[in-house]
């Protein structure tokens, strides 16, 4: 059979040609090394911004290309191979089922996921957090008032979010949160610091439990988390929950990437990932360079492989993977409940590293691949 005979073939041509995305051709110093890097993004500016933030910081140049079909963001990619280390596309999980390569990664947008409440005290981050509470006084009001809701989403939330994400634009609408107040499954936790409004949570009642919606410290002035307001969103969020009889509480999305602040955060309270958004970003390695091999090294991340969640974990030497010590830190480090395989990729410019097998304490839990997968020449 041709491929014009091949119904999955047609689909996937229809598919590639359907879809339009805007592109960059972004380039710079690659943030950890310094080494230049050049790679093209498609898709719209809140995401890019994220992804440059990753590879670049605040230092680089980029030149838009304008909207293009998908099927031609894939022959930019093969035009520009030698020049690029790798692309990245938004796209939803459906679609890159079908435009996947072998060494794709698909990582999603969000990843979602719960605790459970109240919050096992275990470690000493959560009862350093604990004591500043405490030491600073920190006091709960919980209210359904429109007028609180609406001073907590213009005066603490808008100002926190927009301080923290810069031009990520991610804030949720007013109208949004005016939705769940008039269909009444919203409460707003506030913090007082004697008296003072400091901060607050907005937590939403659905179907499935409690979700934490909304955090906002008072005119997004972050000198208020030396008084704990951050972590206390979530320790009076769980011990008023825990007190009316809920047992879990979904703590929203975060970003994939496990060395982010805030999804470190949630795993010091026991975040188990439960689900992730429907949109993600096709990873695609075209060219090995230093930087990209930096990239990776400092950048591990969450992505979906056969409807399960994994973590890739990029590793300098090949020494770290026939260490039982090595592996027990990396596995204690990044692994988070929900994932299925932790993933480690030690890394060779030169050369592509042998797969080696797993020292049998890890069996089940750890798989090593070759250098290959990430640093090998571009699939054609």
């Amino acid at each position: 059979m041709s491929k014009s005979q091949n119904p999955s073939w047609s689909i996937r041509k229809k598919i590639r040609r359907s879809i339009k995305l805007r592109v960059w051709i972004i380039s710079g110093k690659e943030l950890y090394s310094e080494e230049h890097i050049t790679i093209i993004y498609a898709g719209g500016e809140q995401h890019k911004n994220y992804i440059v933030s990753l590879v670049f910081g605040e230092q680089y140049d980029e030149v838009e290309l304008g909207i293009k079909w998908l099927y031609n963001n894939f022959r930019i990619a093969k035009q520009n191979i030698k020049d690029c280390s790798m692309m990245v596309l938004e796209v939803n999980e459906r679609l890159h089922s079908l435009v996947k390569r072998k060494k794709d990664f698909y990582i999603p947008l969000w990843v979602r996921g719960e605790v459970d409440i109240p919050f096992t005290v275990s470690n000493k981050s959560i009862k350093d957090d604990l004591r500043k509470i405490r030491k600073n006084n920190l006091e709960l009001e919980i209210t359904t008032e429109k007028s609180q809701l609406h001073k907590f989403y213009h005066d603490m939330y808008l100002p926190y979010v927009t301080h923290r994400h810069a031009n990520r634009n991610i804030a949720a609408s007013y109208d949004e949160l005016m939705r769940y107040w008039e269909s009444g499954t919203c409460e707003l936790l506030l913090i007082k610091k004697e008296n003072e409004h400091i901060g607050g949570q907005v937590i939403v009642f659905e179907e499935k439990g409690p979700r934490l919606f909304l955090l906002g410290i008072q005119d997004g002035n972050l000198s208020y988390r030396k008084y704990g307001v951050g972590f206390a969103g979530y320790h009076f969020s769980s011990s008023y929950l825990a007190k009316h009889g809920y047992r879990s509480l979904h703590v929203g999305g975060s970003r994939p990437f496990l060395k982010d602040g805030v999804l470190q955060f949630k795993k010091k309270l026991g975040l188990r990932l439960t689900s992730t958004s429907e949109e993600g970003f096709l990873l695609r390695p075209l060219s090995p360079s230093p930087g990209l091999k930096s990239f990776f090294l400092n950048n591990p991340f969450i992505y979906t492989h056969r409807g399960r969640l994994h973590a890739a974990i990029s590793v300098e030497e090949d020494g770290v993977c026939s260490c039982d010590e090595s592996l027990a830190s990396l596995y204690k480090s990044f692994y988070l409940k929900g994932l299925s395989k932790v993933n480690i990729y030690p890394l060779k410019i030169n050369g592509s590293s042998p797969k080696k097998d797993v020292p049998p304490a890890f069996s089940n839990k750890i798989t090593i691949h070759s250098a290959h997968h990430i640093l090998g020449p571009a699939l054609r």
